[in-house]
């Protein structure tokens, strides 16, 4: 049977919080994060000098996700049973393989989506493999504070990006960031390797330590844990949209040059990483988790809904810096929400796999839904209410989730 519930206990002798563990996942996930979004800040660019179209760019960002998705439970039960070290050399090299073969032939669409697809299959480790070693590093006492940093990995490694790119965004010559994205792979894994070995959790047949499968678990534990990779994937369909296509709007429809793009599109990145540490200590505040992620996905509905309204300059940086604050809240929530239901313990490789296939169809949506949207709605600030609904139908599942949560007699603090 698995352990109990209260994501607060402290047993008796209990191992101390390594932040080097949890700093080193939260780098694997950065350094995934740096892969996946080195596209979009110089899309514009690529868009340019090799005239792919709009329905092609979408499919370099969404090939992550399609690789993530097939690919996400699987490798969530083989890292629990195996262990950590050998599937992040093996990131590494697709990383690195991927990396070469876009700085080699950048003009070809077919050998871009194989290099993407490469680096898709890196991504996917580090997308299970970083949380688990982050939160496994922690201590029940500590654990919300290290899911809390482990949720700005997505905007910590924009972050890096667009301090990359920011210098060479004039001269066009973009080469240089998949340059900088190798030697942080080669840096970040090795430490990772380190770190894995002393902290990653593992399960095997002779070894009944670790988390335990999720079928020792109640058929409404598993709902619950389900309508969270439901509510990850419409919550990633609509900030996957913003966060791919955020550039190209600001050029197109806004008149910015690369480098002012790269500097307004840094403001809500910002936020987003701000209010995903801050969301941690708002959770082990004792803020109810569901509601909170409801108002988060309320908030970003509005600000999609109001998108036709943001004509002037200032209110469109109002809505922005709402939409990254809102933004910031939601992965922390989604993050914590394995070790609330199943238990902190129980946060391993097949959680994190069920919600991570939720999450990495809605990246492989959200991308390639804007081309075929903003061709129907023939303008950019129409687009806005058809991803405001989706953010809607995020919020509308979150309520199932608390309703299910209140039944299950969880946590009170989730519902």
């Amino acid at each position: 049977m698995p352990p109990a519930h209260d994501p607060a206990a402290t047993a008796p002798g209990e191992k101390p919080t390594s932040w080097f563990g949890v700093a080193t996942g939260f780098g694997l996930g950065a350094l995934a994060a740096y892969h996946l979004f080195k596209l979009p800040p110089i899309l514009p660019i690529l868009l340019q000098q090799y005239d792919y179209g709009l329905f092609a760019a979408g499919a370099f960002m969404s090939i992550y996700a399609a690789i993530g998705l097939a690919t996400s439970a699987l490798l969530g039960s083989r890292l629990q049973r195996h262990g950590m070290p050998p599937f992040l050399l093996a990131s590494a090299l697709f990383f690195i393989l991927g990396s070469v073969l876009t700085i080699a032939a950048p003009g070809e669409v077919t050998l871009m989506l194989v290099a993407r697809g490469l680096e898709g299959i890196g991504f996917s480790v580090l997308a299970i493999a970083a949380p688990v070693l982050a939160i496994a590093s922690a201590n029940n006492r500590h654990k919300t504070i290290a899911i809390a940093i482990f949720a700005a990995w997505i905007p910590a490694g924009q972050l890096i990006v667009l301090a990359v790119a920011h210098p060479f965004a004039g001269s066009g010559e973009w080469r240089a960031i998949w340059w900088v994205g190798i030697a942080l792979t080669i840096i970040v894994v090795a430490l990772g390797w380190r770190a894995s070995n002393r902290h990653a959790p593992r399960r095997n047949k002779a070894d009944r330590g670790g988390p335990a499968p999720l079928s020792d678990f109640s058929r409404r534990d598993r709902l619950a844990l389900t309508l969270v990779a439901v509510i990850f994937m419409l919550w990633s369909t609509e900030i996957f949209v913003m966060l791919t296509w955020l550039p190209q709007y600001l050029v197109d429809a806004r008149g910015l040059d690369t480098q002012e793009t790269i500097l307004v599109y840094a403001l809500p990145i910002l936020l987003v990483l701000i209010f995903n540490v801050a969301g941690g200590y708002v959770l082990r505040a004792g803020v109810p988790l569901a509601p909170l992620l409801a108002f988060s996905l309320l908030l970003q509905a509005a600000v999609w809904f109001l998108l036709p309204s943001f004509d002037d300059m200032a209110f469109g940086l109002a809505g922005l810096v709402v939409f990254g604050i809102a933004a910031g809240i939601s992965p922390t929530c989604l993050f914590a929400a394995p070790a609330l239901i199943l238990g902190p313990s129980n946060a391993g490789g097949s959680a994190f796999g069920v919600i991570m296939t939720g999450r990495s169809t809605g990246v492989l949506l959200g991308p390639i839904l804007l081309p075929p949207v903003l061709l129907a709605m023939g303008a950019w600030r129409d687009i806005g209410p058809i991803f405001g609904g989706v953010s809607l139908a995020a919020t509308l599942v979150t309520l199932g989730l608390i309703a299910v949560l209140t039944r299950r007699g969880g946590d009170k603090r989730t519902a």
